[in-house]
């Protein structure tokens, strides 16, 4: 009797966990203008989610009795904004520590999801600026660096955050060292197209591994042990993880297409200068582009807005490219600040239209999840954020933050210390 009432207990508990009733509550967004990036603008319309994804767009939806209702007259949805290249998860506020940059030149085996905390206080300050997904990295220092998570930035555990496990592997082309090999960017790409080529040894060694015998026993020659940096490698060189290069200049650019052609690569190309000089190779090779610089500081004899332009070029020559802040490491924190590059760009020609597809459904698209998320879709996940206004408009505020169909709560460790010390 005692464990019958011991069971029914624990059952009205976890009926009441908050966590878990609003996951599984229906919402409804209701009379809002949606935004949804592909496709036009909707008025006055709803958006009906229900176990984390969409499954009703359209006006007056009915939801079911208990649904949470969210009215959002008078304001804009737009889907979660995706960060690329970001140290969330990994690095937690100033002075919490640094899980990025294993000590090597080629560290390809590093996964950053064993560092991922779901605890990370960055994660809570990243969402409340619009941003629901993000791709983090384990590393960029080096010439060849350790493997990319995508993550939606709400869950329990680290494997609830995660939708993509293996999104891209890390190649700095400009990463020369000042008091070891490799010192110079020649000695950078013969040691990515070494290591390259021994990967493509290896996998031709493993796919033989066993086949040779003499006498009932193996030959050694044909014995075979697991390289975890080449394992790491495969498939990178079978196209199944794509190769990301970070680049900061023509030189490093020219380098990277090298590479990428050199050894048939997925490749994806993170660019803070020298992009324009390329945006018509890079559009006829498809080949995406993470655009770094809009708020770098142009060369000496180059126009004081060229930055400020370069992302109107390159829709323009009609390259798929992202936005990016133009740091790493202990910089990609601040991944609330996104919008800015985008906001800078429309000021100085960039569409509104393409500046927010750059925010949301392209780096989706580079990643390969824009199955789903990056825009408002019935059946995609639901990551969404009710706006006062556009993203790119610096005076815009945000309302609500839906992330697999959970509203987040609108709080996190900058908005309490606000709160603590604002005076009345």
């Amino acid at each position: 009797m005692n464990r019958k009432i011991f069971i029914l207990l624990a059952a009205v508990l976890f009926g009441l966990n908050p966590a878990f009733s609003q996951s599984s509550q229906q919402i409804l967004i209701k009379n809002g203008t949606i935004v949804p990036v592909k496709g036009a603008q909707i008025q006055k319309a709803d958006i009906l989610i229900e176990a984390g994804k969409i499954i009703k767009i359209g006006r007056d939806l009915e939801p079911s009795p208990s649904a949470h209702i969210i009215d959002a007259s008078g304001k804009y949805v737009y889907p979660g904004m995706v960060a690329l290249m970001t140290a969330v998860g990994v690095t937690g506020y100033p002075g919490a520590g640094n899980d990025m940059n294993e000590s090597g030149v080629s560290t390809p085996q590093m996964d950053p999801f064993d560092a991922i905390n779901p605890e990370d206080p960055c994660i809570a300050v990243t969402r409340l600026g619009g941003v629901t997904t993000v791709m983090t990295v384990s590393g960029t220092r080096s010439p060849i660096n350790g493997k990319s998570v995508l993550m939606n930035l709400d869950g329990r555990l680290a494997q609830d955050l995660v939708i993509k496990r293996y999104a891209a592997q890390i190649f700095n082309m400009g990463a020369k060292s000042e008091s070891k090999y490799p010192s110079t960017l020649p000695g950078v790409v013969s040691l990515i197209e070494e290591k390259l080529n021994k990967a493509k040894q290896y996998a031709r060694k493993k796919e033989g591994a066993g086949g040779e015998k003499q006498g009932g026993r193996e030959n050694e020659s044909s014995r075979f042990s697991i390289d975890l940096e080449m394992e790491a490698l495969l498939p990178v060189l079978k196209g199944e993880a794509p190769a990301l290069f970070i680049t900061n200049d023509e030189v490093t650019i020219r380098n990277a297409l090298k590479i990428i052609d050199e050894f048939g690569l997925k490749g994806i190309i993170r660019a803070s200068r020298g992009i324009l000089k390329y945006a018509e190779i890079l559009s006829e090779k498809n080949i995406p582009v993470i655009w770094a610089g809009t708020t770098g500081i142009p060369g000496r004899w180059e126009p004081f807005d060229l930055n400020y332009h370069t992302a109107a070029v390159l829709a323009e020559k009609g390259v798929l490219f992202a936005f990016d802040l133009g740091g790493w490491g202990a910089d990609g924190r601040n991944v609330r600040n996104l919008p800015v590059p985008a906001s800078l760009s429309v000021a100085y020609g960039l569409d509104e239209e393409e500046a927010i597809k750059a925010l949301t459904i392209n780096p989706a698209k580079i990643m390969g999840v824009d199955d789903k998320v990056g825009s408002i879709e019935e059946g995609k996940t639901a990551n969404l954020v009710v706006w006062s206004g556009s993203p790119v408009q610096m005076r815009s505020r945000i309302y609500h933050v839906i992330i697999n169909g959970k509203i987040v709560p609108m709080e996190s460790i900058q908005t309490r210390l606000r709160d603590q010390y604002k005076k009345h």
